[in-house]
């Protein structure tokens, strides 16, 4: 058996993307099983984790007209979040496809930049879903970190605040320490990256440190050259490496799963068929015939 090979199936097998495209078509399949991977976590880190999440709001967020304005909505919005709820009505649209286009392309709507450099998801604010499910769009925007357990409301912001600096001096200002940004001990610096700059450094895949009240700090998001996360590529590699081991293992002993079947009081079959698969729990390998 080879169980990369089957990963890479699982993901193109799972992934939604328009398989009348040809060229897309072409490009995934061409792709290891690690290129795969790394596509399939850029595409899964941009949903959000239907679970309670401990709400921060911060000045910022409290003090904007627009939450005054838009507090019906916002409202259930924040409820959405603490309790739980499927949040990807109010995401962006372009999730509905990952990838849509091929790398090189102008735009690469299966990327979002502003979530890979820094860490932060946009929500757009409204209580009506349309159609296709998501909730209709206008100008405000509820930008928000989310951790293992929290969601931190930065501010209501509109389309084209991706790089602003208020997004960065928010979270350095009020939680420094909760894992949205990351500040560099022993380092200052009196170069400061302008928001243009920023803008047209994340355009061509570069993370620039920012500087506030005499601190450096790092986004949280940590992009790649390829417009991905390191997050992305270092869990895929870890991934591939568990996969890799347990295929060795396999081969020197084909019944050395027996006794985690027992344990879970399943037999091992006589000519078992594993296979890679991703679920709610995570991703591993199955025997799909006895459900293992």
């Amino acid at each position: 058996m080879n169980l990369t090979e089957s990963a890479r199936q699982w993901v193109l097998a799972k992934l939604p993307y328009d398989r009348r495209d040809a060229a897309l078509v072409a490009y995934l399949n061409g792709l290891d099983a690690h290129g795969l991977l790394v596509v399939w976590h850029n595409w899964t880190s941009r949903l959000v984790q239907p679970q309670p999440w401990t709400v921060h709001k911060s000045q910022a967020f409290q003090q904007n007209q627009v939450t005054t304005q838009r507090a019906g909505e916002l409202s259930l919005l924040i409820d959405d979040i603490e309790q739980g709820r499927d949040l990807t009505k109010y995401l962006s649209r372009d999730i509905a496809r990952a990838p849509a286009k091929v790398p090189g392309a102008k735009r690469r709507p299966d990327l979002d930049m502003m979530l890979n450099d820094w860490g932060v998801h946009h929500l757009h604010i409204s209580s009506t879903v349309e159609a296709d499910g998501f909730v209709k769009r206008d100008g405000p925007l509820l930008f928000v970190s989310f951790t293992p357990d929290a969601a931190y409301l930065i501010d209501i912001m509109t389309h084209g605040d991706w790089t602003r600096d208020h997004v960065l001096a928010v979270l350095a200002d009020e939680w420094p320490n909760a894992g949205v940004i990351h500040k560099i001990p022993n380092l200052t610096s009196n170069i400061r990256v302008t928001e243009e700059q920023r803008s047209n450094l994340r355009k061509n895949r570069y993370v620039a440190a920012f500087e506030h009240n005499g601190s450096v700090y790092m986004p949280a998001g940590g992009m790649m050259a390829d417009g991905t996360t390191i997050v992305a590529w270092a869990e895929t590699r870890h991934l591939l490496g568990r996969i890799e081991a347990l295929e060795k293992a396999l081969v020197n002993n084909p019944r050395c799963l027996t006794s985690d079947f027992e344990r879970s009081g399943l037999v091992f079959p006589n000519k078992p068929e594993f296979q890679f698969a991703i679920r709610e729990d995570g991703a591993g390998i199955i025997e799909p015939r006895n459900g293992s």
